[in-house]
């Protein structure tokens, strides 16, 4: 089957019992109060943790039983935060992202090249390309690690927070990217913080208590009653041309 597929997955650490499935071509919200277990999620579906109980399954095999460069070559992942090569120029970091394809020896090829080049394109990363990490803003290294994980041409991207220190027009622009990555056929699962941002996807998943408490179409999740449960009763919910608006009232 198809997709990235999460199944019973109770622990490490805050999951309690979590099924949750990301299919190609699909852009998938990750909603939930801080302390929910997003990020760990995460981890678990990237193969950086593993589950007590459960099974992560990629494209019908689990996720363990594939090595770590055939599953970095479909799987590209932003963490919220790591170490980071400060010391390498941003296309230097951007061509990490194609080691997994590179082989023991790392030759590269033309294939690596255009990729890099494409990535650095579509993260407005281009212009930043002789700087070094250490030297950039929030918002530009988070742009940056974007096009390194982008620089795999993964068929499914995990991201983080991936709006984090982005100015308005920024964030704009990375939601725009992983809507056209949707369409290009990647699936992807993006944890966020603005139900705004999230309202943009195909679909939602809300996670509390290392549980998902719902999951679905935008303006079938992200309706007032259900926002004003878990984040409280000054929470205000419009629908403009079909698509939810959060808001906060007073």
């Amino acid at each position: 089957m198809k997709g990235l597929e999460a199944k019973g997955i109770r622990g490490p650490f805050a999951l309690l019992g979590v099924d949750l499935a990301v299919r190609p071509g699909e852009w998938l919200a990750l909603l939930g109060p801080n302390g929910s277990g997003k990020s760990t999620l995460l981890r678990v579906l990237a193969g950086l943790l593993r589950p007590g109980e459960g099974r992560v399954w990629l494209e019908g095999k689990p996720l363990r039983a594939y090595g770590s460069y055939p599953r970095a070559r479909l799987l590209g992942y932003l963490p919220q935060n790591g170490p980071y090569p400060e010391g390498l120029l941003v296309e230097e970091v951007v061509r990490l992202g194609r080691l997994p394809h590179q082989g023991l020896w790392g030759r590269e090829r033309r294939e690596d090249w255009e990729a890099v080049e494409w990535a650095l394109e579509v993260t407005g990363t281009a212009a930043l390309r002789q700087r070094f990490l250490g030297t950039l803003s929030g918002g530009e290294r988070q742009r940056v690690l974007l096009a390194r994980a982008l620089a795999a041409r993964p068929r499914y991207l995990l991201l983080d927070e991936p709006t984090t220190f982005l100015d308005l027009e920024h964030q704009a622009e990375v939601l725009a990217l992983l809507r056209g990555l949707s369409r290009m056929g990647v699936g992807v699962l993006s944890v966020l913080h603005d139900p705004n941002q999230a309202a943009l996807a195909h679909r939602v998943a809300v996670l509390k208590g290392g549980r998902v408490i719902a999951e679905g179409e935008p303006q079938a999740v992200l309706t007032e009653p259900f926002l004003r449960s878990l984040y409280g009763p000054q929470v205000r919910v419009r629908l403009i041309e079909g698509r939810p608006h959060v808001y906060l009232d007073g």
